[in-house]
């Protein structure tokens, strides 16, 4: 396979040496931007090396750190003779209808989740979630989950702290926060959600590895134990490589009864009161 064409002068996004950023962050990014949307294929080769430098005006070894950088979000992989060719980006399928389970959903797939934890800290939560876990006393939990290497989800959280006061980055670091709950006594049963298209800010972007305005999923929901106590309070927002499985069936609704039907019964209903008092007079 051809390596993929430069484009010509005056198309090709440029570099800039007043922005401040490092020039090998900005050739990462815009190459992100033209895997995103090009799109280009698994498999597809980016321009060699030399072509990068001559097209940003950059040392090579510029241009290896910002290859680095794609390599290293999973993008792109590097291949000893091939130079670089985009990676298929791997996509997370959970159930809508299922309640925690995520790591067990994604090891059925073959793949495997991690955590990291950006934030713990005491906050006043939404009127939402005050409402939904009777209580303003909670932990603001933020953290990323990523697959294999790239971000798929950014989960925002409150959970109460009177029955969970020795929560901690490091304890929920690579951890599953339901699985935390079960051992410390709540057992968490399940609750409402809702899937809505949002797009994202520039903190989302930031935090998703995606572009300004590109289409998530977010997932609201509150999670109660048996009990009906409210034990989390939930947004997660999914990046474009999600697939929500719903087990949808059919349900059909009883139509009309029919006169003929109701003379049917109300016939068997006088046959069976005559066969009653027949025994109820027959000598015992």
């Amino acid at each position: 396979m051809q390596p993929a064409a430069v484009d010509p002068p005056e198309r090709t996004p440029r570099v800039s040496r007043e922005e401040g950023r490092p020039l090998h962050a900005q050739i990462r990014d815009i190459l992100h931007r033209q895997i995103l949307e090009l799109p280009l294929h698994p498999g597809s080769s980016l321009p060699t090396e030399e072509e990068l430098q001559k097209q940003f005006g950059v040392s090579r070894s510029v241009v290896r750190q910002a290859l680095s950088g794609l390599s290293d979000l999973g993008l792109i992989r590097r291949q000893r003779g091939r130079g670089s060719v985009v990676a298929a980006t791997p996509v997370l399928r959970r159930h809508l209808q299922r309640a925690g389970g995520l790591d067990e959903q994604v090891a059925a797939h073959g793949q495997r989740l991690r955590t990291h934890v950006l934030s713990v800290e005491e906050a006043t939560p939404p009127e939402a979630a005050i409402e939904a876990l009777n209580t303003s006393n909670t932990w603001k939990i933020e953290r990323i989950r990523y697959l294999e290497k790239i971000p798929v989800a950014f989960m925002r959280t409150w959970v109460p702290r009177d029955l969970f006061p020795h929560f901690t980055a490091e304890l929920l670091e690579n951890a599953s926060l339901l699985g935390l709950m079960r051992e410390h006594g709540y057992h968490p049963a399940g609750g409402p959600r809702q899937v809505q298209a949002v797009t994202a800010d520039a903190d989302l972007a930031q935090k998703l590895n995606t572009n300004v305005r590109e289409p998530l999923l977010l997932l609201q929901g509150v999670t109660r134990d048996a009990l009906g106590h409210g034990l989390e309070w939930f947004n997660v927002w999914h990046s474009p490589n999600t697939v929500f499985d719903v087990d949808a069936q059919v349900t059909s609704q009883p139509g009309g009864v029919s006169q003929e039907h109701i003379r049917r019964l109300r016939t068997l209903t006088r046959q069976l009161e005559s066969e009653l008092a027949d025994l109820e007079r027959s000598p015992s």
